[in-house]
């Protein structure tokens, strides 16, 4: 299949395609968890819970503050 100005389009359609296939990750590495390594994973999961704690904290503060406000208004 050639287009008007002679160049042969199915050809530019296979290069696309080769660069797209070529471009995209192996199986292997889509797939690879452990591209950081244990410890970094293992350090950024302890920041997380460090600060999904304080957070947890804060809304039992928040909340207990709320309660008690409520108990204290005139009904």
């Amino acid at each position: 299949m050639s287009s008007t100005n002679g160049h042969d389009t199915s050809m530019r359609a296979a290069l696309a395609t080769a660069e797209a296939v070529a471009s995209r990750p192996s199986p292997a590495d889509k797939f690879n968890i452990d591209r950081e390594g244990p410890a970094k994973r293992s350090a950024k999961l302890r920041a997380l819970q460090q600060r999904f704690q304080r957070l947890n904290e804060y809304f039992d503060e928040a909340a207990a503050e709320i309660r008690a406000s409520l108990e204290r208004s005139p009904r």
